[in-house]
């Protein structure tokens, strides 16, 4: 917990001293904001609301192989009480995968298949981010080519070989089995005892194996997911009046989604914003015009496509309360 804090207050402090530094960057940022486009902001909300949409289906289609029928309509609602939930609580990501899996389990899936999916769709959607961030350093990483282009190839080959190994869940089975064999038995009765219930949940998932055009298919739909978001990201620019710094944009989205997640501070306030701005100026955009395009994108993220989400989970733990007494 200390620990934790003292991260929150330290990156905070960081993107104070930024913005204190290079204050003279973002002179006129008023006169920016006073410009906003309303027909590129309602495009941008749009295309951030949208993205819930193939992110739901992914997780959805990941769930069939199981052998789980979710309802559309449904599985949407839960995408977007989860991403509510990671985006605004502190250790936000593995609470809305508890609460992911907790629904999962309602909608038929069993323990196995319920974690199973949750793991696979992320391994999948990190392979989809990945190959966005590569995508951006191809069409600008500046003087940092030599670096970032080997680099994030790696990533990028590292992530579909994760996706891949959870296409294939008899090796994860294997690898569990021969650590409860061969380690789980020497650390301890709890350690033991634990790899166990481990092992016995993987092995229910020895029926599950999807295709190649499935898996394809849950790529695809994780890419586009990130591409909406993306697209709400280009549009604030454009709403702000500014050109877009494409290849900026595709890389300071794909490592802010990675510092967001890690959950340093709920929804990566404060270090998410810090670093898009610090990205865009460093990439040759005008400070004030990356200041207000970033402010309107997270807005949007944090008030409208967050704000929905708590609303809908909240209907969503009405009606889970309210189904017993009506049973």
């Amino acid at each position: 917990m200390v620990v934790r804090v003292a991260l929150q207050v330290l990156a905070v402090a960081v993107v104070v001293f930024f913005f204190l530094r290079e204050r003279h960057l973002f002179g006129g940022f008023g006169s920016t904001m006073s410009r906003i486009s309303w027909y590129w902001l309602v495009l941008a909300l749009a295309a951030e609301m949208a993205s819930i949409v193939p992110l739901a289906e992914a997780q959805r289609l990941v769930l069939s192989v199981g052998g789980v029928t979710a309802p559309r309509w449904e599985m949407i609602l839960v995408t977007l009480a989860s991403n509510a939930i990671s985006m605004s609580v502190p250790g936000g990501v593995a609470v809305a995968e508890g609460y992911a899996y907790n629904r999962y389990r309602q909608f038929g899936a069993t323990k196995a298949v319920a974690a199973w999916g949750e793991l696979a769709a992320g391994a999948v959607a990190f392979c989809a981010l990945a190959g966005i961030a590569l995508a951006g350093a191809i069409i600008d990483a500046g003087g940092v080519a030599a670096i970032l282009l080997p680099l994030l190839s790696v990533v990028f080959a590292g992530s579909v070989a994760a996706a891949a190994v959870f296409r294939h869940p008899h090796v994860l089975v294997a690898w569990v089995e021969w650590i409860e064999g061969h380690v789980g038995r020497h650390l301890g009765g709890l350690v033991a005892r634990a790899s166990a219930r481990v092992r016995d949940i993987a092995r229910g998932l020895r029926g599950v194996h999807p295709t190649i055009p499935q898996w394809v298919a849950v790529f695809w739909l994780s890419a586009l997911n990130w591409l909406l978001d993306v697209a709400c990201l280009a549009f604030a620019f454009l709403a702000v009046g500014g050109p877009v710094p494409w290849g900026a944009v595709f890389l300071a989205f794909a490592g802010t989604k990675v510092v967001s997640s890690i959950g340093i501070t709920p929804g990566g306030l404060g270090i998410v914003e810090g670093g898009l701005v610090a990205t865009f100026v460093a990439f040759g955009s005008d400070g004030a015009t990356a200041v207000a395009a970033v402010i309107v994108y997270r807005a949007l993220t944090l008030v409208g496509l967050v704000g929905v989400g708590w609303l809908v989970a909240g209907v969503l733990a009405v009606r889970a309360r309210s189904s017993p007494a009506r049973r």
